[in-house]
């Protein structure tokens, strides 16, 4: 290993998890067009994992992680929603419009 190589891994920080998380999900929804039932079907999850996912009072795991980022390259502007910056996240979030009121409660 390098210098170089070595001076980048002491810089390396695991990124904070985003506090916005479930207004990116709730933008995911909006630009797919599915109902959150249609959603947590298609990614493999239960309604109530997305809803606790969305209210903050879990986080996915590795493997969900992987299978909402892969949802979110196959819809336009999904992954930009999914990964960018907590304000431009919001700022294209609000863009599509405000939730439905098809909420898992």
């Amino acid at each position: 290993m390098t210098l170089a190589e070595r001076n980048v891994l002491a810089d390396f920080r695991l990124p904070t998890w985003p506090e916005d998380f479930g207004r990116r999900l709730e933008g995911l929804k909006e630009l797919s067009g599915l109902s959150w039932q249609e959603m947590a079907a298609l990614l493999g999850v239960t309604d109530r994992a997305i809803l606790m996912w969305r209210r903050g009072e879990r986080r996915p795991c590795g493997a969900n992680i992987l299978v909402i980022t892969e949802f979110a390259r196959r819809i336009p502007g999904g992954i930009e929603l999914l990964c960018q910056g907590d304000a431009g996240a919001l700022t294209l979030w609000a863009s599509v419009g405000e939730a439905g009121g098809d909420d898992i409660e």
